[in-house]
């Protein structure tokens, strides 16, 4: 009797038993659980989510559920991909650091899956070291904080802006950014990346520059600490 392809999907299933389900699927809940733990020490940020924590757990164990109903079954693969794009992700990943570890719970998982524990553990066990060394050297950070300066100035004639001396006393570093007009061309928005000498000059600097004749709206943005 020739088959159709709906019937491919429920024939030639993967030969696996219960231990082996168990198994797999409590490696998979261990690997999850790793990885999440991870994620937790290494975390670095304002909006961090319990949610995603768990979630990190429930993708590498349901990722070894999928791998082990699949087995070597193409239909059923592709069963699986059509049933699963029914699905409709809408919460947007902030850091790229979240999607990494998305991926790592996926890979963890389809190989406790597929049956290949020494892979998923020691795999595991290898990029989490490498995770906690980039983590403990803060690899790829240089040493100063970036700021964000902007201002308002009344336009005006002269070879130095009045802003320049409270500048070079104050600021190791600076590079324009943006001039654009405000307040209908009365006053001209000045932005700057700017470097201090001493990060603790800060407040100082908004102060010095607040109370010069013709300056407004002073404001200075702390980016990202990368130091």
């Amino acid at each position: 009797m020739q088959l159709n392809v709906f019937d491919s999907l429920f024939v030639n299933g993967p030969t696996i038993f219960f231990f082996d389900v168990v198994t797999n699927v409590f490696v998979a809940f261990i690997l999850g659980l790793f990885i999440s733990f991870l994620y937790r020490i290494t975390y670095k940020g304002y909006s961090y989510s319990t949610a995603f924590v768990n979630t990190l757990i429930i993708i590498c164990m349901v990722t070894a559920i999928v791998i082990m109903v699949i087995g070597n079954n193409l239909a059923r693969a592709f069963g699986l991909v059509g049933a699963m794009s029914i699905i409709r992700f809408r919460t947007a990943l902030k850091d790229s650091r979240d999607i990494a570890y998305v991926f790592f719970a996926l890979a963890a998982g389809m190989a406790a899956g597929a049956g290949g524990l020494m892979i998923a553990i020691v795999g595991s066990i290898m990029v989490g070291l490498i995770i906690l060394i980039l983590f403990g050297t803060n690899y790829g950070s240089i040493r100063h904080k970036e700021l964000l300066l902007k201002f308002w100035m009344i336009p005006e004639e002269g070879d130095q802006p009045i802003y320049m001396p409270i500048f070079k006393n104050f600021l190791s570093n600076y590079s324009l950014l943006n001039v654009q007009s405000a307040r209908l061309g009365q006053f001209l928005e000045l932005s700057f990346h700017v470097r201090f000498k001493k990060q603790e000059q800060a407040r100082a600097f908004i102060r010095a520059l607040s109370g010069l004749e013709g300056i407004e709206r002073v404001s200075l943005v702390f980016g990202e600490d990368t130091g």
